[in-house]
Order: C-alpha cells, then structure tokens, then sequence
C-alpha cells in the first residue's frame, strides 16, 4: 500500500511540474553546432542532410535544415533519412537553411551550424522546457547515421551551453548554446478599484491607484474634480474647491499595449460653512461656527461690504473632526467697524 501512494504522489508532483513550466515562456535563441566526420559521398548530389528539434519526449517542432533534391518524394526520404521523415510526419515547414545539393560536408554544410527563434510551426512560442535537436544525413545507398538519441538542451530564464559527446565515427564537436532574450514586457494592468466616489470641497481627498506590469508605469487621470491632481505614481490628492459629479478615467501606460483603465466618476458635495457665534475678550474677536469635518477654512476681513471692498486674508484653520472650528483675532484699537467672512476651502 506504501508504494501505490508513494507513485501516485509522484505522479501527481510530475503533473504539477509540466503544468508550471508550460506557463512559463522566455524568448531567445537556440544554436546548434555540430560537425559531420565520415561521409563524403560519390557525387555531389549526394550531400543531403536534415535537422529538426523536438520536444524531450520526441514531439516533432520544426525541421530547421533540409539539404537534399528538391525532386525527392517521402518514400525516398524514408529511405535515406527515416527518423526525420517519421517524426516530421508529412510537415513540409522549414526554418532555416535549405540547399539542394552540396559537394562536400565543409563550409556552410559542415560543420552544420543553425539558430533556432524557439518558435513553433505557427510561430509561436515554445513554453519553457526540455527540448532536442537532431541531425541526419544520407549515405549513398540506405539510411544514414542520425544523432543518438538527440542533443537536450533547456529552454529557460538562464544561459546554458549542453556539450555533447562525440558519436563514434559520426559526428563530433557538438554543442547546443542557449541565450535567453530579454524578458518580454508586460502591459499594466490597473490593480486598485476605482478612486473613492464621493468628496467634499474643502476637505482634502487621497486615493493611491496600483497597477501590475513592467515599470516603470506612468498613471494620468484627466476629468478629476476642480482642485484635485494625479501624480505620475498614482496618487491622487488635493482638496476639492467646487461641487459636481466629475466622470473620468484613469489610464496606466508603460509603452506596452493595452494600457490599463480604470472608470471613476466623483461626486463632490458641499457643507454649508457658518458663523456661529462672535465675540470680544479684550482686544482679541473670538469667532465660534461649524462647517465640512475636517476641511479647510480661511476668514477674510474688510472695512466695507460694498462690491468694490477689498479682503485680505485674516487667518485660517481646520475644521475638526465634528466640523466645528474657534478663530481668534486680534482688533487694533481705534477701529469703528471691521467685517468678516468665512470661506471654504
């Protein structure tokens, strides 16, 4: 009973693995070196040679060289170079170098050097993983030698070179070199809800915008109420000077598209400012009144009320927590009269 769990935990923990390596997709290139030692052939027609890569497993990818007569059909391709012609099963794709003929296995045809963009038959992206290159070539009369077993490599996030052994009288001097481009990036995508929908004028508003993506990632938010601004970060702030609905859409951008959008529509309310109460304690005027909690106020003073008085600032505050506030200010002696107001923000 022991080792009938023991092969099912390690099944299950097999599925696991394929599963996270087959999410994981790092682009670059693939390259294969490999020389060719024995054959020279009787005729320059004869210099015909193949390479595919498949997965670990033996899955046919993509033939990347095919040198041989363009007349040839598959049967006579079973016959010289079988194990490309099965595993290609009738895939006539090719990405890469293609030759007719050749006179010899030097230059170009040996030793055989090739890149692979580690792109499918479709050109997409091979996930992350174990995969093979293999090498063929035809003899005169029936089949030619072929990598044994073919040459592994992995595809991942860090550079490898797989060296591998010479094959008798075959092939030597093979190498597979694996160099990871760099990661690809990521479109942002907007992570936070939509900013808090409701505000007051004259009480300071906040709200952080997040997003995922490649940094950096710039965040801009045009239709935000009338004193309120976002920062590059994502942040917005200020304090609201005018009541409305303010409808808009904040937009993360890093290059990469699509650019993340969040909607938001603000509803900016106002609390009526009042002055409660005024009063004298020796020179100072004690002003008592009440307004939005939390929100700003300033008093202004003038010497007439009419539409050409002029205000200048006499102070300013908080309102607290319960929206109440106390301002005290000084009156200079000799001064008849002296109006007030109370603005907000």
């Amino acid at each position: 009973m022991k080792k009938i769990l023991t092969v099912i935990l390690a099944a299950v923990l097999g599925a696991s693995f394929v599963t996270s390596q087959a999410w994981a997709q790092t682009a670059g290139t693939a390259k294969l070196e490999a020389t060719i030692l024995d054959y020279t052939g009787s005729s320059g027609a004869s210099h015909y040679c193949v390479v595919w890569v498949t997965t670990e497993a033996g899955a046919f990818i993509k033939s990347l060289r095919k040198q041989g007569p363009s007349s040839w059909t598959s049967s006579q391709w079973g016959s010289h170079c079988s194990t490309w012609n099965t595993a290609r099963a009738t895939s006539t794709v090719l990405d890469g170098y293609s030759s007719a003929t050749a006179t010899s296995y030097t230059g170009t045809n040996s030793p055989v050097i090739l890149t692979w963009n580690c792109q499918d038959a479709s050109n997409n992206l091979m996930p992350d993983g174990n995969y093979k290159f293999w090498v063929q070539y035809a003899e005169d009369s029936g089949q030619g030698p072929v990598t044994t077993g073919g040459l592994l490599w992995t595809k991942g996030p860090d550079a490898a070179t797989n060296t591998h052994a010479n094959q008798g009288v075959n092939f030597s001097n093979m190498k597979v070199t694996w160099t990871p481009g760099a990661p690809s990036a990521i479109a942002p995508t907007i992570t936070s809800a939509a900013p808090t929908g409701t505000a007051t004028v004259g009480v300071p508003y906040n709200f952080t915008c997040t997003a995922t993506g490649t940094a950096p990632i710039t965040f801009t938010a045009p239709g935000l109420p009338t004193g309120l601004t976002m920062s590059s970060a994502g942040v917005i702030s200020g304090t609201p000077t005018a009541a409305g609905t303010f409808p808009g859409t904040i937009t993360a951008a890093n290059g990469t598209l699509p650019n993340g959008t969040k909607a938001f529509s603000i509803v900016v309310g106002v609390v009526p400012a009042t002055i409660g109460s005024i009063g004298l304690q020796g020179n100072n005027l004690i002003m008592n009144g009440s307004g939005p909690a939390n929100g700003s106020y300033t008093v202004q003073t003038s010497s007439g009320v009419n539409s050409g008085a002029t205000w200048t600032p006499a102070g300013s505050g908080t309102f607290d927590a319960s929206g109440h506030f106390r301002f005290t200010n000084a009156i200079s002696p000799g001064v008849l009269q002296k109006y007030y107001r109370l603005k907000v923000p």
